[in-house]
């Protein structure tokens, strides 16, 4: 038989246990001086924020300072050049006839008088095989002639009649040999074999080219300069040399050779400079040239990052300017430039020594703007 029994349940107060299923019970309302002082401490954290923002957006910015210095500047004409061999040739044939055989490819190294192709010169042979018998046949008659003169049975008219049939046959073995001669190809020069357009079996025509072959002994550089600045460029001026191959190497070289006559295509003059020995640049490099017109001692120079230009105006830059630092604001100041070049811009007019410059302006500097200035380098605090 089961028997029940009954569990008392505990009496209800705030301290006993929240059941399952039950909200717990809410906490007292606040005093109203507590209430109060919640705000007051929002309203100074706000106040705080609004405080710092407009300090961040409506203080000087803090730039970067640089000094104009003295030193060389150098005026260069830029132009692109190619890397040439100073002793090439185009070796071709004067006949017409069928490549037999081929014996250099590109890329090849050559001799000078190496023989690199031979044509089919089985009908030059046959021409010269029978100018050397028609000399055999002239020497004969004119022994005999000879023999029977002696004997007083030829005149001497007729010995001199043979003397000449005889050096006439001599003339054209020779020339028949020369003629034979053309059919082999040789080598002009020492070097490499550049270009070789044809292949064994082709038929030629007489001037065709088969090789180009260049020496890598000595190279150079021949550069296309614009004929608006060619005026300004001199023999023996200096060049800096630079290629991709070779990044951060300047070949330092000067002019040899300006063409005296121009593209008229390109409006561009022929400028060459021969290279120093060991550079590593190869035949057919793209280089960039850059041509001394000018060299100046002294100069005052400054930062190409310091240099601004107004818009530019009908197709040229704008006016250039920098911005100089006075009493702690920003000065617009016009300047009249000179040489540039990619660690440093010359100053011809508009700024002195001593001058104090922001080293690189950002958009929306206005002059008359106030900044803060600081040393390269060296954070502000």
């Amino acid at each position: 038989m089961t028997e029940t029994i009954q569990i008392p349940r505990p009496p209800r107060d705030a301290t006993a246990p929240r059941q399952a299923g039950t909200l717990p019970a809410l906490p007292p309302a606040p005093a109203r001086g507590w209430r109060r002082l919640g705000w007051l401490l929002a309203l100074v954290v706000l106040a705080g924020a609004g405080a710092a923002g407009w300090w961040q957006f409506a203080r000087p910015p803090v730039l970067v300072l640089a000094a104009p210095w003295r030193g060389a500047a150098l005026e260069a004409v830029y132009a692109t050049g190619v890397v040439e061999a100073v002793d090439s040739a185009r070796v071709g044939t004067t006949v017409a006839a069928r490549i037999v055989t081929l014996a250099a490819d590109e890329g090849d190294r050559v001799r000078a008088g190496q023989v690199i192709a031979q044509l089919d010169d089985r009908q030059a042979q046959q021409r010269l095989s029978d100018a050397q018998a028609r000399l055999v046949l002239a020497e004969q008659e004119l022994a005999r002639d000879e023999t029977l003169a002696a004997r007083a049975i030829r005149s001497q008219q007729q010995v001199q009649r043979s003397e000449q049939v005889r050096d006439a046959a001599v003339a054209a073995v020779q020339i028949a040999a020369r003629q034979l001669e053309e059919y082999r190809i040789a080598s002009p020069l020492d070097g490499v074999v550049m270009k070789r357009p044809v292949q064994p079996g082709e038929t030629v025509a007489a001037n065709a080219t088969l090789f180009e072959i260049a020496s890598t002994v000595a190279l150079k550089v021949a550069a296309d300069v614009d004929e608006r600045d060619i005026a300004r460029v001199h023999m023996g001026a200096k060049v800096a040399i630079r290629a991709e191959a070779f990044p951060g190497k300047a070949i330092a070289a000067t002019v040899t050779n300006i063409r005296g006559r121009g593209d008229t295509a390109t409006r561009t003059f022929r400028v060459e400079a021969d290279l120093p020995p060991d550079t590593g640049m190869l035949i057919g490099m793209t280089v960039d040239v850059n041509l001394v017109v000018a060299e100046r001692d002294g100069a005052l120079l400054v930062p190409p990052t310091a240099v601004r230009h107004a818009p530019p105006r009908g197709g040229r830059p704008g006016a250039a300017h920098v911005f100089r630092v006075v009493d702690g604001h920003a000065r617009l100041t016009p300047v009249e430039l000179g040489a540039a070049g990619p660690a440093a811009i010359e100053i011809r007019a508009g700024l002195a020594d001593g001058a104090v410059l922001v080293a690189d302006p950002p958009a929306g500097l206005a002059d008359g703007q106030a900044v803060v200035g600081q040393a390269p380098g060296v954070p502000h605090g």
